[in-house]
């Protein structure tokens, strides 16, 4: 009986162990495969020359180094930046507008929600209705919205070919329509937190609405600023179907991102080891760029715990 009721007890602390590895575990499978095997299999890949025959050959480095003889790296490497920078810088800014005005000024008003509702529509909008809108204001003939417009306004007189004189700028402006929407909510979540109390202490000391911003409002916003900065940009840097399904990458590579760049070269080229490489170091960038943008907003000192001075 005594040996019966020891196991029992013994057995409880062992199920309770295992419990939680029991509820991660298909997650876990589920990473692993389409995660992990995927990472390790375009890092092998990255090794060899794999193309259309589907035989691969180990060839070292070959592709890195390839990467960088490449002619079309320069102009490639700062469409990206460009890409990557004014969107984030423009869709950040606008974000934190909007959510400063809506959580703020306009607070509790029912102009407040219409306003964000309607910036989270282009973010539902399937990809290809999306990209096919834009591709209607901004037709090169006399049928496209903008276009028509200007001609009846008698602003031009033929139409104007607007993919190729402002291609990136259409991109980039796309791009922020769609993804302002993810900040403002968080940005938003953030405001809403603050304590009224606060306004209210602050407007009893006479402070204007900028020092509330600035000494109350943004101080909140650091660690959601710091993940929008970090994931918006990864995002950017490694983004390419907007652009792919807009431009193609065109006119010539006026709008090519290194992470397009790689599908092609993979997936329109089947050159799959020079892309696997090509993408490999889009991680690599992103990787700095986040280890750059933690140690600007101090990550450190931010997950510190508070110290309660006596």
């Amino acid at each position: 009986m005594e040996n019966a009721a020891s196991r029992q007890i013994y057995k409880k602390p062992f199920t309770k162990k295992i419990y939680p590895y029991l509820f991660i575990a298909p997650f876990a499978l589920l990473v692993f495969v389409f995660f992990i095997l995927p990472a390790i299999a375009t890092i092998v890949m990255s090794f060899t020359d794999l193309n259309a025959s589907m035989k691969p050959k180990f060839v070292g480095v070959t592709n890195f180094t390839r990467i960088f003889s490449d002619y079309n790296l320069p102009q490639i490497l700062w469409n990206t930046a460009i890409f990557a920078v004014l969107s984030l810088a423009i869709s950040l800014l606008f974000a934190l507008i909007i959510s400063i005005a809506t959580q703020y000024f306009l607070k509790g008003k029912l102009s407040a929600v219409l306003y964000r509702v309607l910036w989270l529509i282009p973010s539902i909008i399937p990809a290809v209705v999306y990209v096919t809108f834009w591709k209607y204001v901004f037709d090169p003939t006399e049928e496209g919205f903008l276009n028509s417009l200007m001609q009846q306004f008698g602003i031009v007189s033929d139409p104007v070919s607007w993919f190729t004189k402002g291609a990136m700028a259409i991109v980039i402006l796309a791009t922020i329509v769609s993804t302002i929407s993810g900040g403002m909510i968080l940005l938003s979540a953030a405001i809403n937190s603050i304590p009224e109390d606060l306004y209210k202490a602050a407007r009893v000391d006479g402070a204007s609405e900028k020092s509330v911003i600035t000494k109350i409002i943004m101080p909140t916003l650091k660690w959601p600023l710091m993940y929008i900065t970090i994931s918006e940009l990864i995002g950017f840097v490694s983004s390419y179907f907007f652009i792919m399904l807009l431009t193609g990458g065109g006119p010539m590579r006026d709008t090519t991102t290194l992470s397009l760049y790689a599908y092609q070269q993979a997936f329109n080229l089947k050159y799959y080891g020079y892309g696997a490489a090509v993408s490999l170091i889009v991680v690599f960038i992103s990787f700095i760029l986040t280890l750059f943008f933690l140690r600007l907003f101090d990550f450190d000192q931010m997950i510190r715990p508070s110290r309660i001075e006596d």
